[in-house]
This record gives structure tokens, C-alpha cells and sequence, in this order.
């Protein structure tokens, strides 16, 4: 079986002579590229000239854009930094609050006693 098998992949992959008209279509096409490359030298300068002009545009707009995202974060980390100072100011009144009123009962001097109270 793999005697058969190779023989075929011998007899595909034997080499053919693709002929004249083939290398002489590569020629030209050679040569018509070569044509093309020389006039479009122009282009290609061109091209690169106007992608020099663009360089520094988009330097600057990605230099822009960097301090404008980090000043945006900058501005939400303060916001959020006077959001949690309010939080446990807010939450230092309430146990204040809760403190004085604790220390006020603990503080208090006791109910008097009627005599009334004492059967009860």
C-alpha cells in the first residue's frame, strides 16, 4: 500500500516543463513592474511625505488625549476621596451622638423609689 502511494506522489510531484510562452509572460510581466516602479517613485514620496506631515499630528492628539484620560481620573479618584471623607464624618456624628445619649443614662441619677413602687 505504501509503495502504491508513493508512486503516485512521484508521478504528481515529477517535475514539468511549463514552456516558453510561460517565461516569456513572467519576462514581461517583470519588466512591466519595473516600468511602473519608476513612475510611481513619485507616489511612494509623496505618500511618505504626507504620512511625515501626520506623524506629528497624531503624536499630539495621543499626548492630548493621555492628559485628558489622566486628569479624568485624577478628578473621580478627589470626587470620590470627598465622598468617603463625608461618609465617616457623618458616621463620627451619629456615634457622637450615640455616645452623649449613652453617657447622659449612664450618667443620670437613678429614679427615686416611691413607696408606692416598692410593692410592685
Amino acid at each position: 500500500m505504501s509503495e502504491d502511494l508513493d508512486n503516485t506522489l512521484r508521478k504528481a510531484l515529477r517535475r514539468v516543463d511549463p514552456g516558453e510562452d510561460f517565461t516569456a509572460r513572467v519576462l514581461a510581466r517583470v519588466a512591466a513592474e519595473a516600468r511602473s516602479e519608476s513612475s510611481g517613485d513619485m507616489r511612494s514620496a509623496n505618500r511618505s511625505v504626507s504620512r511625515l506631515v501626520w506623524l506629528p499630528v497624531a503624536l499630539a492628539a495621543s499626548l492630548v488625549l493621555a492628559v485628558v484620560v489622566t486628569y479624568e481620573w485624577q478628578a473621580r479618584r478627589e470626587r470620590a476621596g470627598l465622598e468617603a471623607r463625608d461618609q465617616v464624618i457623618e458616621a463620627l456624628r451619629v456615634t457622637s451622638e450615640k455616645l452623649d445619649l449613652a453617657y447622659q443614662i449612664v450618667n443620670s441619677p437613678p429614679p427615686s423609689r416611691t413607696p408606692d413602687d416598692a410593692g410592685a
